[in-house]
């Protein structure tokens, strides 16, 4: 364990921690905006509910997928 503590802390940099953070915050606010998007705008009964939760899952992880790619390219190349 002390060999992967210090080689943790001789390599990781406070912008990697900090880029981790805003990638967790934009991912957290995709996910909510889209379920509170589907939700509320889904059909009436079961089958309403079920396809608004899928249809709010698939373009959650679309959507962080692209912010991912973004995030990481604007932040990395310097």
């Amino acid at each position: 364990p002390s060999v992967y503590l210090s080689g943790t802390m001789e390599f990781l940099e406070a912008f990697d921690v900090i880029i981790g953070l805003i990638k967790a915050a934009v991912f957290g606010f995709i996910v909510a905006i889209m379920g509170c998007y589907f939700g509320y705008h889904s059909g009436r009964g079961a089958e309403g509910v079920g396809r608004a939760t899928t249809n709010a899952v698939v373009y959650s992880a679309i959507l962080i997928l692209i912010f991912d790619f973004m995030i990481t390219g604007f932040a990395f190349v310097r």
